[in-house]
């Protein structure tokens, strides 16, 4: 038997929440507020609030908003490389249909305008932005276009970030489009007349 009558191993008793609970709850709870609010207007009770758990335990995890903050950013830093698909045009296709068609795509959409709007002027958000979300997508689409140059698929003349801009700049807008409802004029294959202008302009 343990220190407190029990033996190790035996559950938590009912009504006590998990340690991996209560940091789930509150990841969760931080991102909805951010979200929903943004850094400015969210605060550590409303976090709390929306989590069921005390601020005891959100202090316990994270001393500061900025501190939740990071981890907001952190949590949506993932991510995957894109496999192989075989070729350049497929791999593009690939990408925009994934980040187009994807139950997500809204979700994100937000996230993207609301974090737009809370670093601007505001060096520690945007270092933080900079750090767990712009760099890493550069990265990995730096990876993407790299692939297609040891290929020999991409033109010789076209600089690397270059390309990049070229593929993503399209899925901002996109989104910004989404997440403001415009009227605009967007075909059902929108991925792959992306695919075909973007190569236009940077495929050999």
């Amino acid at each position: 038997m343990n220190s407190r009558g029990g033996h190790p191993g035996s559950p938590r008793p009912r009504g006590r929440p998990s340690s991996d609970s209560v940091d789930r709850a509150l990841a969760k709870a931080a991102l909805e507020e951010f979200v929903a609010r943004g850094y400015h207007a969210m605060s550590m009770e409303s976090i709390a609030a929306r989590a069921g758990v005390s601020k005891v335990s959100l202090y316990r995890r994270w001393s500061s908003k900025l501190a939740v903050t990071a981890e907001v950013f952190r949590l949506l830093s993932g991510t995957t490389p894109v496999e192989d698909q075989g070729s350049f045009e497929a791999d593009i296709r690939f990408l925009l249909e994934h980040s187009i068609r994807s139950e997500t795509a809204k979700p994100a959409a937000k996230i993207l305008m609301r974090t737009m709007g809370e670093i601007s002027g505001n060096p520690k958000l945007l270092a933080l932005y900079r750090a767990h979300l712009l760099t890493p997508r550069i990265e990995q689409l730096r990876v993407f276009i790299e692939r297609a140059r040891v290929r020999k698929e991409l033109r010789a003349e076209v600089p690397t970030d270059v390309a990049c801009a070229m593929i993503a700049g399209p899925l901002f807008l996109y989104y910004l489009t989404l997440l403001t409802e415009a009227e605009v004029d967007l075909p059902r294959d929108l991925a792959a007349q992306l695919t075909r202008t973007i190569l236009g302009g940077i495929a050999r």
